[in-house]
């Protein structure tokens, strides 16, 4: 795994996010309903030890709603690309989405392994998801219920 993994006294990660194909043909970054979850950071990067530095992630602006889908390299409003280092996805690598921020004062984070291969085989309203990017959900349920571990 990358040197970008969790550390430290971080909360273990959680099933936060999903990942599909978007309108476009691109990948798309689903966070699970979390109320009052604000995201401070979410990355995107290649898992593969030999490039490390090859990084997307975004920085929350002041007071910014996280948002509930991310489209890849494209920065939703209140957000700014924080690495750029990571400008395409090729179908034959792995990656590694990542996504931290916080319920109150409570440290949440997520942790999606994921390949464009598996998205690509996703049967419409399906999306993957599982702290090992091994579970295929739908979408629907998905983003319907909040998770326990949003609470508080």
């Amino acid at each position: 795994m990358s040197a970008q993994a969790v550390t430290g006294c971080t909360p273990a990660p959680q099933e936060l996010l999903a990942a599909e194909r978007n309108e476009s043909g691109g990948i798309r970054l689903l966070a699970a309903p979390c109320p009052g979850f604000k995201m401070g950071r979410i990355s995107v990067f290649l898992d593969d030890d030999a490039a490390p530095e090859a990084d997307w992630s975004l920085m929350s602006e002041s007071g910014a709603n996280t948002p509930p889908q991310i489209d890849l390299f494209s920065p939703p409003e209140g957000y700014k690309v924080n690495a750029a280092t990571l400008t395409e996805i090729h179908p034959s690598k792995a990656y590694v989405a990542t996504i931290r921020g916080s319920v109150g004062t409570k440290g949440i984070s997520g942790h999606l392994p994921f390949s464009p291969k598996k998205i690509d085989e996703l049967d419409p309203g399906k999306v993957l998801t599982g702290l090992h990017g091994d579970k295929l959900m739908n979408r629907k349920d998905f983003l319907k219920s909040p998770r326990g571990k949003c609470k508080k």
